[in-house]
């Protein structure tokens, strides 16, 4: 119980750390998801909505959703 104690308490401090550097960009944890999967495409990172959101296993109704919002944000 103490180890999945402490897998609980550093996954919560991960969180905390990750969300700082999303706020520092303005971005939310779906939207940076969808930066890193065009970036882990390689160059040059690009795919279409429907190829993101199947490698994302988002529906494409919350791709779209958080493509308008990056678009949004420039």
């Amino acid at each position: 119980m103490k180890i999945i104690g402490r897998m609980f308490r550093l996954m919560k401090t991960i969180e905390v750390e990750v969300g700082r550097c999303h706020e520092a960009f303005d971005l939310k944890y779906g939207e940076f998801d969808v930066l890193a999967t065009l970036r882990r495409t390689g160059a040059p990172h690009c795919l279409t909505p429907s190829q993101l959101h199947q490698s994302m296993l988002l529906s494409s109704g919350a791709m779209t959703n958080r493509l308008d919002k990056l678009e949004q944000k420039g």
